[in-house]
């Protein structure tokens, strides 16, 4: 095993590098830790949007190859793509219908390399890559450190190798092998943990508890791995939004992770909450119920990081760079939650489609 010599670390509730947050051009001024909106030239002339243009017509020319769905966070989309996995291999989240058309495998390494260099030979100064599949996390630490090795055999200016992952694999990977990672550029790992709330994480049949949560998060952290965390609204049902809010602050108060996002739940045809709805044994939370949810998250986080509530599942689309940005994300929020249309938002949940 090759020596690598390791990133420097960063204190606690801190992010390892400024914030440069492409959904609405937001940055850090390196001078100040105030933040400081950025747009028009500096938008425009970033080197992140150079290598997000020429990754698109690596995309859109079809010099990558996918077999099967694809998909990345929206702060990912200026991030070149590789096809590491297709399918998810656990498949029993009761509100997700997403890959059940999908076995789990991992990409041969050949072909993964093969893409590697038709994407060299359009963007060779990328500097984060996003590797595709419902969890590439999943396929353990051998595959992944190969391909890890040929993305900086490759890709010299490298920084992060991010992906989507699960709490249930970070358990599979001893502390010596996600340090390994850590030092290879594996991190930006997307974390959807929906809920750090026992009783909410056994409804939705994520096969985890909070404890894991917070136990696995922390294992990343000493092991340098940048992660951000995705939680679910409405997941809990119907008069238990708020409450499960306060449990998953008072958790992810003792964590750092660099970017915290929100979902909320939708019915989507196929899935075991429809089944739950249908049968009368699960009854939904309104979407005013939902947004008093978001503002109990709003108010209780007390880390740095940018809070972003945009996916279209959110009736009423939110985000900044919290603690900055808190009383202009709660006047909003409070705003909608005083002239809700009910009846439309959710006929406008109603309408939504799985990617």
């Amino acid at each position: 095993m090759r020596a690598l010599k390791s990133r420097r670390s960063f204190p606690p509730r801190t992010c390892p590098t400024p914030f440069t947050w492409r959904g609405c051009c937001r940055t850090t001024d390196p001078a100040s830790s105030r933040p400081s909106t950025a747009r028009s030239t500096a938008a425009t002339n970033a080197p992140w949007k150079t290598i997000g243009v020429a990754s698109a017509r690596y995309e859109e020319e079809g010099l990558v190859e996918f077999s099967g769905r694809t998909w990345r966070p929206a702060f990912e989309r200026w991030t070149p793509v590789i096809e590491a996995t297709s399918g998810c291999a656990w498949g029993r989240c009761a509100f997700c219908t997403l890959y059940e058309q999908e076995r789990f495998r991992v990409v041969p390494l050949e072909r993964f390399c093969r893409d590697l260099d038709e994407l060299k030979a359009v963007v060779p100064s990328a500097r984060r890559l996003w590797l595709t599949g419902g969890d590439p996390f999943q396929m353990g630490f051998r595959h992944l450190e190969d391909r890890a090795l040929a993305v900086r055999d490759r890709l010299i200016k490298m920084q992060t190798i991010a992906m989507f992952a699960s709490v249930r694999d970070i358990k599979r990977y001893s502390d010596r092998e996600l340090h390994r990672l850590s030092l290879l550029r594996v991190g930006g790992l997307v974390i959807g943990m929906e809920s750090v709330d026992d009783r909410t994480l056994a409804l939705a049949g994520k096969g985890y508890t909070a404890r894991d949560v917070t136990e696995q998060c922390l294992r990343l952290e000493r092991a340098g791995m940048e992660y951000s965390l995705i939680y679910m609204t409405g997941l809990a049902g119907d008069g238990r939004g708020r409450a499960t809010a306060r449990r998953t602050v008072e958790a992810v108060n003792n964590l750092r992770p660099r970017f915290f996002g929100t979902t909320s739940l939708t019915i989507f045809p196929g899935s075991r909450f429809e089944r739950r709805v249908r049968e009368g044994s699960f009854a939904t939370a309104s979407e005013a119920e939902r947004i008093d949810e978001l503002i109990e998250l709003v108010r209780g986080l007390s880390f740095r990081t940018f809070f972003d509530a945009r996916s279209p599942t959110n009736a009423i689309p939110v985000a900044g760079l919290l603690p900055y940005d808190r009383d202009r994300i709660l006047a909003t929020l409070d705003h909608a939650r005083t002239h809700i249309d009910e009846d439309a938002l959710a006929a406008y949940r109603r309408e939504l489609r799985e990617p």
